[in-house]
């Protein structure tokens, strides 16, 4: 390989994997994360969102989406055990993406599929009408629907691993359950929609700070620029 070469991954996760791997042995390998636009994704006021989707303004709404939820790496089959010990009856399930709404349909708890979504203001009033974001994912690269939620403010509950494990900041942010239990999953749900109002509060400020400051695009294009600076300065190109 090329010794001027620098391996840029997205997540630790996966520059922890590149680091280990004989094939980029000897490169220098950094984590810069994939970025969102938060000024397309930003708080909505919940009571608007929820009146323009026609969703329940009495219940305690639990959301989860991504492109294909029944995917394997999504680990909705980790979501729906979990729901399965929440220990609540004013929640209502919210889904999007394909093949999202059949199973929640089997578990005894209100819910509701809006399929699947092409634009960010769509995406952005579902955030918006969320007390929590779950994403169970098994494995996945970065996790762009966690950002993208807390960026409009929406705490988030995920497993400790791979690429969302960067995002989201333990009882900060949202909840990071221990890997692949889904009673601790639940766990995270529980404690997320128990925290008194001006805690769950916080919570949505913490998000979405933490979004602008670690994910947003303007944040990322300064990251990269900074490191083309350095190759062009080691390669002695006037910068």
């Amino acid at each position: 390989l090329p010794k001027q070469l620098r391996v840029v991954r997205i997540s630790e996760w996966l520059t922890k994997c590149a680091s280990t791997s004989k094939v980029f042995e000897g490169c220098p390998v950094q984590t810069i994360s994939n970025n969102i636009d938060t000024r397309s994704f930003y708080p909505t006021p919940r009571e608007f969102a929820r009146q323009a989707l026609g969703l329940p303004l009495d219940k305690r709404i639990i959301l989860v989406g991504a492109q294909r939820v029944t995917d394997f790496y999504k680990g909705f089959d980790r979501f729906l055990e979990a729901m399965r010990n929440v220990q609540r009856d004013d929640v209502h399930v919210v889904t999007f993406g394909r093949d999202a709404g059949s199973g929640v349909a089997a578990l005894d708890v209100s819910h509701q599929h809006l399929g699947f979504l092409f634009d960010a203001l769509s995406l952005r009033l579902i955030y918006a009408v969320a007390d929590v974001f779950v994403a169970p994912s098994l494995m996945d690269a970065f996790g762009k629907t966690l950002a993208e939620a807390m960026a409009c403010g929406t705490p988030v509950v995920c497993f400790d691993a791979t690429g969302p494990k960067d995002i989201v900041e333990h009882r900060v942010t949202g909840y990071k359950a221990t890997p692949f239990d889904s009673a601790d999953l639940a766990q995270g749900i529980q404690w997320v929609l128990n925290l008194p109002r001006e805690c769950h509060e916080a919570l949505r400020r913490n998000a979405r700070e933490r979004a602008v400051k670690r994910f947003d695009s303007r944040v990322i294009a300064g990251q990269y620029g900074a490191l083309y600076e350095e190759m062009l300065k080691a390669a002695g190109v006037p910068v």
